[in-house]
Formats: C-alpha cells, sequence, structure tokens
C-alpha cells in the first residue's frame, strides 16, 4: 500500500483493513507489515467508513453507497437499496440494524436481516454468558467505549494494554454482579501513538468454578 490517502481503519477478528482515496480497501493479517487489496466487486474505490457486526464488513464510499463484505473482503456486494444518497462519510452497527450518515442526507438506517442471513440478536434481560464486545468506535481518538457481560456475581478486571504487551490502563478491577457495563478508555491522561492496543477481560465467578478469558483488539488512530 503505497502513495495513496487512508481515510478508515477498522478491525475485524485478527484482521486489519484499511480505506483509501481512490485505492480501495487493503487487508493486513500481520498487525500492517504487509497489506493485500480486496477490491474485488468494489465499484467505488473511494472508502470512507466502516462498520462491523460479526464477521461482516461494511463499507461507506464516496458517491457509490455502502458495500458488504461477508467473507473477510475477498468479495463486496452492494447495498444501497432505498439509499437515495451515497456519499457515506460514516456506518455504525447498532443491535441489528445498519445506520448511515450521508453527507447532507441526516442519518438512514436499514436492517442488517436485509443484508446477511445470519444476524446476532440483541441480549433481553439478564446476561447468560460472559462476552466481550468490540470497542466503539473503532478506530478511535481519544476516547471509546468497551462493554461486556457478566452472568453471574464475579470478579472482573479490564486491562489496556499496548502491542508490546505492556499495561496502558486498568479500567476495571473488582466484584461486578450480573449485568452489561460500558467501560470507556481515553487516551487524554496518556502519550500513545497510532496503531493497535489490545484489552483484555477476565472473570472469577464467585458462586460456580467459572473464569472467562477474552481478548480484543482496537486502533488508535490519532
Amino acid at each position: 500500500m503505497t502513495n495513496t490517502s487512508v481515510l478508515a481503519l477498522t478491525v475485524s477478528g485478527i484482521n486489519l483493513f484499511a480505506g483509501t482515496w481512490h485505492g480501495g480497501i487493503f487487508l493486513s493479517t500481520n498487525n500492517g507489515t504487509s497489506w493485500t487489496e480486496v477490491n474485488s466487486g468494489l465499484t467505488n474505490t473511494f472508502v470512507l467508513a466502516f462498520a462491523v457486526s460479526g464477521a461482516n464488513l461494511f463499507a461507506g464510499t464516496y458517491y457509490g453507497g455502502v458495500f458488504l463484505s461477508t467473507n473477510n473482503g475477498k468479495s463486496w456486494t452492494e447495498v444501497n437499496s432505498g439509499l437515495t444518497n451515497t456519499w457515506i462519510p460514516a456506518l455504525a452497527v447498532s443491535g441489528t440494524n445498519l445506520f448511515t450518515g450521508p453527507k447532507g442526507g441526516g442519518v438512514w438506517r436499514r436492517p442488517l436481516s436485509e443484508m446477511i442471513t445470519s444476524v446476532e440478536q440483541p441480549p433481553s434481560g439478564l446476561p447468560a454468558h460472559f462476552r466481550l464486545q468490540q470497542n466503539y468506535p473503532n478506530p478511535f481518538n481519544p476516547t471509546t467505549t468497551i462493554s461486556y457481560q457478566i452472568p453471574e456475581a464475579s470478579n472482573v478486571t479490564l486491562i489496556v494494554y499496548d502491542i508490546l504487551g505492556k499495561e496502558i490502563a486498568k479500567l476495571v478491577n473488582g466484584e461486578k454482579d450480573t449485568g452489561t457495563y460500558n467501560a470507556q478508555f481515553s487516551t487524554n491522561n496518556f502519550q500513545l501513538s497510532s496503531g493497535i492496543y489490545f484489552y483484555r477481560l477476565e472473570a472469577r465467578s464467585k458462586v460456580s468454578s467459572k473464569h472467562y478469558t477474552e481478548v480484543g483488539k482496537m486502533v488508535l488512530l490519532r
């Protein structure tokens, strides 16, 4: 990836995607050491925004509308039904809907179920499983929110690390009852450079032998 402007970055699983101005989308599977162009089916290569829903990746373009990939960027499909403004500088997934912010066109909403075959439903009532969510927004600067679910009273820690494994911030350290929680991470009190950071949730149940650990990846973009 050379001689092109990067306008958007996002993480999906272990993959890092970059959206560029007139260069389309590039994929890195090794933390940005090398990049591969993944533009099959992408008819507009001015990529302004990304949104992630599970294994599904959405890309917003400059007068090309919204594109969807269900296979880690190997191929893309236009999903513009009902969208009358195709300049898309903002995208977000919330619950079972995709939201877009077309330039000068307010906010638009479309159910994910109209575009992808498997949509995770938001939890109702108390959570039944431990779960760590992808931080939002991602990439972020300077603040992002990390959500997690605790199905039973547990001792919980949530820690942010840099790419070398050095602890940056301990966001949560204590007992949590059953529920869904949000923790905010802000870089205002740290001198951090752009790049990839990790957040690790560890929970030890106080009522059973359950021990849960999960790690997420996020991108700071200065």
